[in-house]
C-alpha cells in the first residue's frame, strides 16, 4: 500500500518541474539585431573617375571592450557595458569595413574599393586602416574616438594618419537613435578619409600640360 504523504509530496513537485520545462521552451528575452546604415551622401570630386586599381579596407581593430556582439553604453568615464539582448547583426569590426567600403564608393564615385583581401588579381594602390577606440553610447549622446591611416601601396609610403574624436547627440529615445547615430559616426568618419584619398590621388596625379 502506497503512503498517502507520498502522494501529497509529488504533485507540487510535477508542478515545479512542469513550470520549469515552461520556461525552458519559453527561452530566453528574444534579442533584437542592428546593422549600420551606408552615408547618403552626393559625390566630393572627379579624381577617381578613371581608377583602376584598388582601395583596399583592412581588417578594422576594435578596442577590447567593443569586441563582442552587444551595443557598448558607457556608465561612467572608466566603465562600459554591452547589452546581452541588444546585438550588432554580424561583429562590429566587419560591419564598420563594410559600412566604410560603401561609404567610400558613393563619395568617390568608383566601385573600386573593397573590403580585405579584395578581389582576386586586383591591383591594390590604397590601404586604408582603421582603429576604432571607442563606439558607445552614454546618456542621450554617441562618441566615437578612432584613428585613420592611409598608405599607398605603389610608393610604400604613409600618406595620411589622423585621430577622429566625435560626439553626436541621440534624440530618440530607444537603440534606434543610437545606431543611427553610430552610423552617421561611421559616415563622417569616412568622408574624413574620402577628402584624404581626394587630396593624395590629385597630389600624385601630373597634369597633361606638364607632360613630356
Amino acid at each position: 500500500m502506497k503512503h498517502p504523504m507520498k502522494t501529497y509530496l509529488k504533485q507540487p513537485l510535477l508542478l515545479l518541474c512542469a513550470l520549469l520545462l515552461s520556461a525552458c521552451i519559453a527561452g530566453p528575452t528574444a534579442n533584437t539585431l542592428y546593422t549600420l546604415q551606408p552615408a547618403k551622401q552626393d559625390r566630393l570630386g572627379q579624381e577617381f573617375s578613371d581608377f583602376r586599381e584598388m582601395i583596399i579596407i583592412m581588417p578594422v581593430r576594435l578596442a577590447p571592450q567593443l569586441q563582442g556582439r552587444g551595443l557598448v553604453s558607457q556608465r561612467s568615464a572608466t566603465e562600459s557595458k554591452a547589452s546581452l539582448n541588444h546585438l550588432w547583426a554580424g561583429p562590429l569590426d566587419q560591419q564598420i569595413a563594410e559600412t566604410v567600403a560603401s561609404d567610400l564608393k558613393n563619395f568617390l564615385g568608383t566601385d573600386n574599393v573593397a573590403v580585405f583581401p579584395g578581389p582576386r588579381f586586383s591591383a591594390t594602390r590604397y590601404q586604408v586602416e582603421i582603429e576604432i577606440n571607442e563606439f558607445s553610447g552614454f546618456e542621450q549622446s554617441f562618441t566615437t574616438r578612432a584613428v585613420c591611416t592611409l598608405s599607398d601601396t605603389a610608393t610604400k609610403t604613409m600618406l595620411y594618419r589622423k585621430s577622429f574624436q566625435q560626439t553626436l547627440n541621440i534624440d530618440k529615445p530607444d537603440y534606434s537613435g543610437y545606431v543611427e547615430k553610430a552610423s552617421q559616426a561611421i559616415g563622417d568618419l569616412s568622408k574624413e578619409v574620402a577628402m584624404a584619398l581626394l587630396t593624395a590621388h590629385q597630389s600624385q596625379s601630373i597634369p597633361r600640360s606638364h607632360e613630356k
